[in-house]
Formats: structure tokens, sequence, C-alpha cells
């Protein structure tokens, strides 16, 4: 049977694999292995979500970004070790985890109760309630699910990963370890941004984004009624609250041609945005003059 899910992550898993071999060769190659295994977990599991948005795509490509970010860095400054890469990816496949309902142990589906990943607190979610119920929570719920899949492993620091998830964390909180865009962790988040907002369909997607917002609320907080609304503030958005968070990624990605192509569609979308918005405003001027 054709199964597009399973293609797709086979795909990734072979991309990400490659990836390590291409920077650091046969040096520990089971590190390949590692990274292979972590992606096909991550991504099986994020396949069960019912999240309109924060989905399998959405996962493959923010790695991808990030895979480029981290090598554009390699290139240009090195210092980069092996065991770095292997905590970056890791972190990347499994940033929006928790998202999935059931991927952490103290779950209980069948009573519709979740974890918060926070104190042990568990979230009633309805009936019929998506993985976007989650959306509060998933930052924390994505270090439980690390803690109780990686924690005490050998080669694999929980603690790492935990950090760089930290920082996916949106909107960004004001505290001071927050704010570095050039550590890995700040890496990981520039990764999340990017890869959203560079999906050659992203504008597409608007509305699966939309709905995830009005699950939770968030829509009225935003002051959008419709997905036209979120759309039209994306070029705003993207000056005003993303790139000051993805500066120092945005240089290591012009180093590699995968990444210079990344940047491409990313300024192609805020670009669409911006173009419509000019040719809304001799409308909207014409609607304004006197009968």
């Amino acid at each position: 049977m054709f199964n597009a899910t399973e293609i797709l992550i086979d795909v990734f898993v072979a991309q990400i694999r490659e990836g390590y071999r291409r920077t650091y060769g046969c040096l520990k190659n089971d590190y390949q292995d590692i990274i292979g295994w972590a992606g096909n977990m991550a991504l099986e599991n994020i396949a069960n979500s019912d999240a309109l948005y924060h989905n399998v795509e959405h996962s493959i490509l923010v790695t991808l970004v990030g895979q480029e970010i981290l090598r554009g860095k390699h290139i240009r400054e090195g210092g980069v070790s092996n065991e770095d890469w292997l905590h970056f990816i890791i972190s990347l496949v499994c940033h929006d985890i928790g998202y999935v309902k059931g991927v952490c142990r103290q779950d209980r589906e069948e009573e519709g109760l979740y974890a918060t990943g926070k104190d042990g607190k568990m979230i009633f979610l309805r009936s019929g309630a998506s993985d976007a119920s989650l959306t509060p929570y998933h930052v924390d719920r994505g270090k439980l699910f690390i803690d109780e899949r990686f924690g005490g492993h050998k080669l694999i620091d929980s603690e790492v990963i935990k950090s760089n998830i930290e920082l996916t964390r949106f909107p960004v909180p004001s505290v001071d370890d927050h704010q570095d865009t050039n550590d890995f962790a700040g890496l990981v988040r520039a990764a999340d941004l990017i890869g959203q907002l560079s999906d050659p369909r992203y504008l597409k997607k608007i509305t699966s984004l939309f709905y995830e917002f009005e699950e939770i609320g968030m829509n009225q907080v935003l002051g959008y009624q419709n997905p036209a609304d979120l759309r039209k503030n994306y070029a705003k958005f993207y000056w005003n609250v993303v790139y000051p968070y993805i500066k120092d990624a945005l240089r290591y990605l012009s180093l590699t041609q995968q990444g210079k192509q990344i940047i491409a569609n990313l300024y192609s979308n805020v670009f669409v945005i911006e173009h419509e918005k000019l040719q809304e405003e001799p409308l909207y001027l014409i609607e304004k003059l006197p009968a």
C-alpha cells in the first residue's frame, strides 16, 4: 500500500543521516545510527498527531533548516563537535513532540487527562479536542518526554536537549537566558521560526495555523477574525517579532547552497505579503474619496 507519510519519514531519516556523514565522515559512525533512530522514533510519534499545522511536515522542515544552520556555523567557525551535532538534531526532531496526546507516560487518554510537564500536574481536554489544545504545555511536555526517553542515557545528555527545546517557547520570555541568538539553543529556536516561515507552502497553510489558534483562544487575544487577518500580519510579524531572533542563523544559512535557497524561500513569502499590502493601499484610498 502506498503510504505517503512513511515515504516522507524514510527520505527524511536518510537526509539527516547523510547530513552527519557529510560533516564528520566516518568519525563516530554510530552517531549516524542514533540520529536516524531518533528521527524515525520522533516522527512516528508525531505522525499520530491530529494537530492541523504542527505535524510531520513541519518537524521535517524545521530539522532540515536547523541542520543547514549548523552546517553553515561549522563551515565558517568550526568547533561544532559531533556530540553538539547529535544533540542539536535530536532537539530539532523532538521540539514539538509535546503536542502529541499520549506521548508522555503520565497521559491517561481514556480519561482525557494529560501531563502538563510541570510539577506532575495534569490537564483535562474535552472529547474532540485536537492536539493543538496542548499548545500552552507542549514545550514542558516535550522536555518531560526527553527525560522519560533519554534520562540516564550513556551517549545522549537529556539536559542539553531540554535546554534547547526550552528556547523554542514562544512568545519568547523576556528573561535573560532566553535572549541568546547564537548559542545552540538559540539556533534551535531560529530553526523553528525559519523552518515555519520559509516553507514554500506556508502562506497556504496559514488557515491550518489559524484554526489551531482558534482552539486555544489565541485569535481573540491577537485580534484575528479569520485566516486572512493572520496572513496580512505575516510581514509585520516577521520584521518586528521574528527577525531579531534569527539574524545569526540567517548569516550561517547564507554560507551554504541549500541555506541560500531557504533564505530565498523566506523572503519570497515576505515579499508576497508586502506586495499584496501595497496593492491594497490604492484601493483603500479610492474607497475613501468623496463620491
